[in-house]
């Protein structure tokens, strides 16, 4: 599990810093997109893995804010497939591992 915790967090710095702008200082941390769905996906990805570093915290706040209601109330169908869009929206984001992240956590209220 190490092995994929450093080869995650390699690859989650590698995204934060190919879609985010600088300032002209040097950043000593780089900072993660909550709201980007690629990020979004590599957290979820990691949590269906059982893997959930601190890094995570926000993205996994971001899935689980998409929520979809029906006269007021939680629908869990629809929030999957918000969800499921919403991840969707990620151009490198493998098909399967979607439907993993959503069968799993894609009706949860958290």
């Amino acid at each position: 599990m190490k092995s994929f915790s450093k080869k995650f967090l390699l690859l989650l710095t590698f995204c934060c810093f190919s879609s985010s702008s600088f300032s002209n200082e040097i950043a000593s941390e780089p900072s993660i997109n909550s709201n980007d769905p690629c990020t979004v996906f590599l957290c979820m990805a990691g949590k269906v893995k059982g893997e959930n570093p601190s890094e995570c915290s926000s993205p996994t706040k971001k899935f689980f804010s998409i929520v979809s209601k029906k006269h007021g109330k939680f629908n869990g169908g629809r929030t999957s497939n918000a969800r499921s869009g919403f991840l969707g929206q990620c151009p490198s984001a493998d098909p399967s591992m979607i439907n993993k992240i959503i069968s799993k956590f894609g009706s949860l209220r958290h």
